[in-house]
């Protein structure tokens, strides 16, 4: 059981460019999160009272997000250890391992504030907005829990991994159903010049969300460097896109929204941008 409870950089060595790259990724990752929460509380000023949780949100995101990764950072640096008669970095064998699980128990936080924030944007009612973010919720924990137990097989129990990564695959398609769902509720109530969005966001998430299972099965296809900087890599990636380029979308969108509400802070903030002659008629 010890020898299935192992992720891929705990048995492969790593010359110093691949082990450089994966510390970097992680690097970039947790530096980029902490960044961005400047920016979304300074977002959030300018969106219109009801749109302002989605900002904050994003900036709980970043911060929990930040923090997980940071703890992935230093698991990373601490696992390796230079061998001069190698030239290599070579995993330790004094207890110390790396485990990708943190990054499941992150996505149990950051994953549901990433699902409540669609309906937000959009603008469901209230009522509407509580039952599609429940049933949203529940797909997106289960489909996380479900690889977290997978995943614990990447070393050498693929079939650990292939069979919680099909049942996580199956929450993964149901969450891809209610966030239809929720788009296609929102799409009624969003403004004729921004009818495009909904839409977009869709197919957005859609594409950067798969990444996820691309790094998930990524280690059957050999305990290599390269598969071990690759997926760390598709991790980065993921979380980058899904996480703070989904919030700035998110927030764009709502600027915008609150800018034909006519909010003077959002409608000072398009004015800047010169985005706002744009939307006139909508405006008006």
């Amino acid at each position: 059981m010890e020898d299935i409870l192992l992720n891929l950089p705990n048995v492969v060595p790593l010359s110093d460019v691949a082990w450089t790259l994966g510390s970097l990724s992680l690097m970039v990752s947790y530096g980029a999160c902490f960044a961005f929460i400047i920016y979304f509380i300074m977002t959030s000023l300018q969106l219109a009272p009801r749109y302002k949780l989605v900002a904050i949100l994003s900036a709980v995101v970043m911060a929990s997000a930040g923090l997980s990764l940071m703890r992935e950072w230093s698991m990373w640096a601490a696992v390796y250890d230079f061998s001069t008669a190698t030239g290599m970095y070579e995993p330790v064998t004094d207890g110390q391992t790396f485990s990708n699980a943190y990054r499941y128990g992150n996505w149990t936080i950051t994953v549901p504030l990433l699902l409540i924030q669609l309906p937000l944007a959009l603008g469901l009612a209230r009522k509407e907005l509580h039952s599609r973010s429940l049933r949203m919720i529940t797909a997106g924990v289960a489909m996380i829990w479900t690889g977290l137990v997978g995943q614990f097989g990447e070393v050498n129990d693929f079939a650990l991994l292939n069979i919680w990564g099909l049942i996580s695959t199956a929450f993964f398609v149901w969450l891809l159903v209610e966030i239809f769902g929720v788009i296609r509720s929102g799409k009624t109530v969003t403004p004729p010049s921004l009818i495009k969005w909904p839409g977009n966001f869709f197919w957005f998430m859609l594409a950067t969300w798969g990444l996820y299972p691309i790094a998930y099965a990524l280690p059957q296809l050999g305990q290599t460097q390269e598969i071990v900087v690759a997926q760390q890599f598709l991790f980065t990636l993921a979380d980058i896109s899904t996480k703070l380029i989904y919030g700035v979308i998110l927030s764009r969108f709502c600027l915008r929204k609150s800018a034909l509400e006519g909010y003077p802070a959002a409608v000072a903030a398009m004015d800047e941008t010169g985005i706002t002659s744009h939307m006139s008629d909508d405006i008006k």
